[in-house]
């Protein structure tokens, strides 16, 4: 499963598990560590038994190779390897089996990254990495990543939702280092906290002044029917408005809607005592008709209904259509 090419590279090899952050960015480290020293790059013929013994050898277990074999080393020229081969020191350089082609130098590498660290087998890991200009691309796509995060984090509330979830969905076509990655999605899921906590917290006030307007509402009412609009966009602060103006307004019929001008969308509760249910009007019914009447759609029972609409803008038309609807019915 492994690649080599002039611009990136995957390296399978054996482990029980998956590399962690610290270990790719020690991997990275390293490799970068041996880029800048510029270390030439090595090669050589040799008979096989002699070159098998160089400590510090890699090779592909099981592998047949080659008599004479070509030694590639970086670091230290072929000679001196086989002039001492059980010294400790080339423990410390890449010396291995190989055919194929190396650049002339380590420097040549230019920049590495490791994109992406996954299983691919039982027992088998894979390393997706990048070198040169598309591994430089790669970082600076990630480091400005990181600037749009940490300006994220300096936004209102109100406008962090919209900003994480765009963030999420350009990350699903970016080409980014492993640990940028790894370290956006730490970042992205303590905003998201963020988010959901600011959420809760506006759905309670929301909730507060529905409830709070509903008790004024039921007050003032006097007909059989009442339609109100409410700014709580949100369900469940609908049907806490809901309870509070039929427990005072027990034989009435209610219905109470909702807009939400940000996120594109109206809601409808409605409950319909049984006397008025008697004479025709159905809280199922009386829902769709309003539903309707704003790009939407509803139903339930004849005693209580929900329904809703996409088009905010139309939301007086769903209360002239609720209105006439009830008319029809209470006439």
């Amino acid at each position: 499963g492994s690649l080599v090419a002039p611009d990136r590279l995957r390296f399978d090899f054996a482990s029980g598990g998956a590399m962690d952050g610290e270990q790719i960015a020690r991997l990275e480290s390293l490799v970068r560590e041996g880029v800048t020293k510029n270390m030439t790059v090595h090669t050589a013929v040799v008979p096989l038994e002699q070159a098998k013994k160089i400590n510090g050898l890699r090779a592909v277990f099981g592998e047949a190779y080659p008599d004479p074999v070509r030694v590639v080393s970086i670091g230290a020229p072929v000679e001196e390897l086989l002039a001492d081969p059980a010294s400790d020191r080339w423990r410390e350089l890449s010396i291995e089996f190989c055919g194929g082609t190396h650049v002339a130098a380590t420097a040549d590498i230019g920049e590495f990254v490791v994109l992406s660290e996954e299983a691919v087998a039982k027992g088998v890991r894979r390393l997706n990495a990048l070198t040169g200009v598309p591994a430089k691309a790669a970082s600076e796509a990630g480091h400005r990543l990181q600037e749009r995060l940490r300006a994220a984090a300096l936004r209102s509330d109100d406008q962090l939702t919209a900003e994480v979830a765009e963030i999420i969905a350009s990350m699903e076509t970016m080409t980014i280092p492993a640990g940028a990655r790894h370290s956006a999605q730490r970042q992205i899921a303590a905003l998201q906290e963020r988010v959901k906590s600011a959420s809760k917290q506006h759905a309670a006030e929301g909730r507060a002044k529905a409830v709070e307007l509903a008790r004024v509402l039921a007050e003032k009412a006097t007909d059989p029917v009442i339609i109100a609009k409410m700014p709580a966009g949100d369900r469940d602060a609908l049907l806490a408005a809901l309870d509070v103006v039929r427990a005072k307004r027990e034989q009435s019929a209610v219905m109470l809607m909702g807009v939400d001008g940000e996120a594109k969308k109206v809601t409808i509760v409605a409950s319909v005592p049984k006397d008025l249910i008697g004479k025709g009007l159905k809280a199922g019914d009386w829902v769709r008709t309003a539903s309707e009447a704003c790009g939407g759609k509803g139903g339930g029972r004849p005693d209580s209904a929900q329904g809703g609409g996409t088009q905010p803008e139309r939301v007086d038309d769903a209360v002239r259509a609720a209105r006439d609807f009830a008319a029809s019915k209470m006439g």
